[in-house]
């Protein structure tokens, strides 16, 4: 379809096929009021160059205080298959192994923010798929109990997480359950 733009002093008209429409534009003589003129060079000005010892911007980034955090026999890991819906739980003590769905699952360290386990539930852990015939595992890594998607496992079937730690008692602690 051929569209024409015809502009006249004081109008435009759209013309589509048989379909006309007018527009009311400004008049383009002398009537209209024009912008105050400014210093062009004030408007386009640099921004002050600051440092970390102004008081306006950014903050220094400081180092990351270190808390003490206690080790725990094992971790509880949930997994989902996302095919079948299946959800599995399973306590793994630290140091060895299992298997849920076609995933081998090893648990390295399970720790926590206070000795009793209740808080902060972390696990370093490594993943693999049984199926697979690489020797490195498809997730190696630490995962958060209080924030599993910030070190997740990206496989196209399964999701893994960390649910709480298992503490000396044999309970285990708190976590997102």
């Amino acid at each position: 379809m051929i569209k024409w733009l015809l502009v006249f002093a004081g109008a435009s008209i759209v013309v589509s096929g048989a379909i006309a429409q007018t527009i009311e534009t400004l008049p383009l003589d002398d009537q209209t009021e024009a912008a105050p003129e400014t210093d062009r060079a004030g408007r386009f000005q640099r921004a002050p160059f600051r440092t970390y010892l102004d008081d306006v911007g950014p903050s220094r980034p400081r180092p990351i205080q270190h808390g003490e955090t206690f080790g725990q026999l094992g971790a509880r890991v949930r997994e989902l298959d996302k095919m079948t819906g299946a959800i599995e739980t399973l306590d793994i003590p630290v140091g060895e192994e299992s298997i849920l769905g076609r995933l081998r699952i090893r648990i390295e360290a399970c720790r926590t923010d206070d000795e009793q386990g209740l808080t902060g539930a972390i696990a370093l852990m490594k993943i693999w798929d049984v199926r697979s015939d690489r020797q490195t595992p498809d997730f190696s890594g630490w995962m958060f109990a209080e924030s599993p998607a910030l070190s997740a496992l990206d496989h196209p079937r399964y999701d893994v997480w960390v649910l709480n730690c298992i503490t000396a008692s044999g309970s285990a602690s708190s976590g997102s359950e």
